[in-house]
């Protein structure tokens, strides 16, 4: 991936993610990531059957976990435009970019706990000022996570007792 193809726009970048491209549906704003495209043959093992649906994802998160660099590059996109996975097949809650997301979602949490950014104990009471300054649910912790340490003192504030 050339560093210069990557800022496509400055508010919005898209990212076909299928191997596949239609004729003349890759727009010149979007980028075509082949590599980072599930294989050919586990798609075709999926064929978007709901069944095989929690296989195929694991799967496809062992793939992008080898991809460190290019996933790690798509997180810092993330971070300067608002990033747009396109897709064309799967439903809403069963394909490719719904992985990704979660992967990238993944990777920033772990970027923020490494910062220091975490949030946890009871936090019920100011879960939406969390999720307003861009608090993440960082499951494997079972905290919040938040953006900047701005957001963090900000909630930190919020909260009961020594956290």
């Amino acid at each position: 991936m050339q560093e210069d193809h990557l800022i496509l726009n400055e508010n919005q970048i898209f990212v076909w993610i299928e191997s596949n491209v239609p004729q003349g549906s890759l727009k010149q704003s979007h980028l075509w990531l082949p590599e980072l495209c599930p294989e050919a043959e586990s798609v075709e093992w999926f064929s978007f059957r709901a069944d095989r649906w929690n296989e195929f994802s694991r799967r496809y998160r062992s793939k992008l976990s080898n991809m460190q660099e290019l996933c790690e590059k798509l997180r810092c996109l993330a971070h300067q435009s608002l990033l747009t996975l396109v897709y064309r097949r799967g439903t809403p809650a069963c394909n490719i970019a719904m992985i990704i997301e979660k992967h990238l979602v993944q990777l920033e949490c772990q970027h923020r706990w490494e910062a220091g950014l975490m949030i946890g104990g009871y936090t019920t009471p100011v879960k939406s000022e969390i999720e307003a300054l861009g608090g993440l649910w960082f499951n494997n912790h079972k905290t919040w996570m938040m953006p900047d340490e701005k957001s963090w003192r900000s909630i930190i504030n919020l909260l009961p007792g020594d956290f």
